[in-house]
Order: C-alpha cells, then structure tokens, then sequence
C-alpha cells in the first residue's frame, strides 16, 4: 500500500514538473514571439525613414518633378524608377540563393492579394494613380515624404487620399472583388511560365537591363543639370536619383528577410483609414475595413509611413529648406482631388508605383506590368491633354 501511494505521489510530483515546464515553454514562447514582433515593427520604422530620406534626397517628391516627367522634360523619376526595379529584382536573386522558402512565401502573397483584380480594374485604377500624380504632383507613397518635407498642400493631399480610400470601401469594394480570378486570366500569369526560363535567370538579366539603362540616362541628363529652376538649393543637396533608386530597391531585401512581404506603402493610407472603425458606428457602417485596424501587419504598414515621414523631415532639416517653399506642390483643390484618384486608383488596381510598380516587376507578375504601364500612361495622356487644351505646359495653374 505505501509503495502505491509513494508511486502516486511521483507520478502527480511529475506531471506537476511537466506542467510547469510545458507553462515555461508557452510562456517563453510567447516573450520570444513578443520580442519578434517589437523588433520587426523598430525595423518597420528604420526602413520607413530610409525610403523617406532617400526619396525626398532624390527629389521625385516635388509636384515639378513627377510632371515634368510625364511630358519628358525631366527624367528624376523615371531614373529612380528603372534603378529601384532594378535592384529590388537583384535582391530576389539574392533571396532566392539564400532562402528559397521565403521568396515563394513571400510571391504567393503577393498573388493571394491580386486574385480578385481583373485587367479592367488594374488599367482603370492605374489611369487613375496616373492621373492624380498630375494633380496632385505626388504619388501615393510621396505624400508621405511630401509631409515630412513640410510642404503644407500635402496635408490636403492626405485628406483627398483618405476620402479615396473611404468611397472605394463604402461605394466600389463590394463590387470588385465578389470572386477570385481563374487561374488561367492573364493578370495572375507569371513571366518565367509563359516564355519558359528560370525566374533566377530572368530576375538577373532584367535587374542588370534596368540598371544599365538607368545608368545611362543619368550619363546623358545629370540629375544636377536637370534642376527645376538654375542653383535650386534642392539639386545642389540631392543625391543622384540612380543611387537613390538603387537604395529603395535594396531596401526590398530587408522586406521579403523580415515581414516576409513585398515593399508597398499606399495602404498606409488604408489602415489609418480603419482606425476609424475602433468606433462602433464607423465599423457597423464600413465592415471591409474592419481587417485593416489592427494586427502586426497593419502595424508595420502604419509605422513604415509615419517612418517615411520622419527620414523625409530629418533629409529636409539638413538641406535647410524645412518646411519647404509652396512652389513645389500643388494648389489646394488639385492636392485634394489628386489625392482622392491617387488612393482610389490604388485600391483599385491592387497597389501604386512602390506596389505594383517596384515589387509587382520584381515578380514578374503580367497584372504588374498592366498596372504600372497603365499608371505612367494615364499621367503622360492626361499630363499632353491638358497642355494642349490650356497651353499651360508649366503647369502654373495646377
């Protein structure tokens, strides 16, 4: 009887043990995942400031910058561009060499969230990014450099650009996105599958392509001779839009490594949009944006623009030309109006120029190259239309 109860007791003295280990491991777990997490949102911050700062020293966030670029009198922004896919398409390879799993991981996401945008939505919600880079002198990502910059109309940019995302969700989401796309529809295709080559070959060839090229432009328009008025303060302490370019572009490596997604910033605008269904009322009345309000990933998205915010003021204060000078934006009704098409067009079509733009190329995804051919095609058409219909080619009135 003694050596039951003394078996009893060790058996209920070690399941005591293991319970308290097991309790040792959840809660440990649980610490580690917590530190995970602060460390993923510090480094969703310091990859924020260095967008901001990089693209506020290449200066493709002033409104002369981006129209200019749109009638080919001013190259900034296409150089930028062509470096950033360039190098972000680079950094694939890289990822790929080093940790497969993660690229696929991080592609099938960035698929998951376009299976439901057809070619219509990508051309029309690209024309309307387009057409508000125009109006507004700004892209989606830019306003938020635009803020940091202390350039004022920006302010009302964000206000168009929020009104934008509250129309999509109340007035067209439901709409749009009923169904996920066939796999087969064009938009979802991939480049290596339909030519028949690795995606490791072709990341490589093209990323090299587009630095090359844009390289080249850069040798034949130096960006320092490509200023928007002689001496302008802002050229002589800018940076060559290429290295910039390349800068952004690496910065998609640290993306994919640490959150394992793709480089995006226009839903920024959409999660701090859905802070406004913490109301009651709000969430009742706007349900879609519900998923948007909370999270790691909504708050990594939130972080890297108020991020961007911070890089593109500390880039400003030391050029000393903070809060900078009204002639680099646009008036108030086209900042607001401009921003209202700017985040529509982004939701419609998936993502902006840093979305469907840089990552969508760096994938390789044909829907990307739709988007992002309709984004500068709607710019250069409405940008043409409206010089020939006002002989304004300045832009002054804007």
């Amino acid at each position: 009887m003694t050596t039951n109860n003394t078996t009893v007791n060790r058996n209920k003295i070690e399941n005591s043990s293991n319970s308290s280990q097991i309790h040792e491991k959840i809660a440990s777990s649980k610490s580690n995942h917590e530190i995970s997490d602060s460390i993923r949102l510090l480094a969703s911050i310091l990859l924020g400031m260095s967008f901001g700062f990089l693209m506020n020293k290449a200066n493709v966030y002033l409104a002369p910058t981006i129209r200019d670029q749109m009638l080919f009198k001013r190259f900034s922004m296409i150089k930028m561009f062509l470096a950033a896919v360039g190098m972000s398409m680079l950094s694939v390879v890289v990822l790929i060499l080093i940790n497969n799993s993660i690229y696929q991981k991080v592609l099938h996401g960035f698929i998951q969230r376009n299976n439901r945008i057809n070619a219509i939505q990508l051309t029309i919600g690209g024309m309307l990014i387009g057409i508000g880079m125009v109006l507004a002198g700004s892209c989606p990502g830019t306003v938020f450099v635009q803020i940091g910059s202390g350039l004022r109309n920006s302010l009302i940019t964000s206000l168009g650009a929020s009104c934008g995302v509250l129309f999509y969700y109340i007035f067209l989401q439901n709409y749009l996105s009923k169904q996920d796309l066939s796999k087969s529809s064009i938009v979802l295709q991939q480049l290596p599958d339909l030519i028949g080559r690795k995606r490791l070959s072709i990341c490589l060839a093209f990323g090299l392509l587009f630095l090359g090229i844009a390289f080249l432009l850069e040798y034949l328009l130096p960006y320092h001779n490509n200023s928007i008025e002689p001496k302008d303060s802002l050229i002589i302490n800018g940076w060559s839009p290429v290295l910039c370019g390349i800068g952004i572009g690496f910065l998609q490596l640290f993306f994919m490594i640490c959150f394992e997604k793709s480089l995006g910033i226009s839903t920024g605008f959409t999660v701090l949009v859905a802070q406004l269904c913490r109301i009651n009322l709000f969430r009742q009345f706007i349900p879609s944006l519900q998923s948007f309000t909370s999270g790691v990933q909504n708050n990594i998205t939130l972080l890297f623009s108020f991020g961007a915010i911070l890089g593109s003021f500390i880039s400003t204060v030391l050029s000393g030309n903070f809060p900078l000078n009204e002639k680099y934006g646009a008036n108030t009704f086209n900042s607001f109006l401009g921003g209202f098409f700017l985040l529509v067009g982004a939701r419609c079509a998936g993502g902006c120029t840093s979305g469907q733009g840089i990552s969508g190329f760096t994938h390789l995804l044909i829907g990307s190259f739709i988007a992002t051919a309709a984004m500068f095609g709607g710019g250069i058409f409405f940008a043409i239309a409206y010089g020939l219909l006002t002989g304004d080619w300045k832009f002054y009135a804007l």
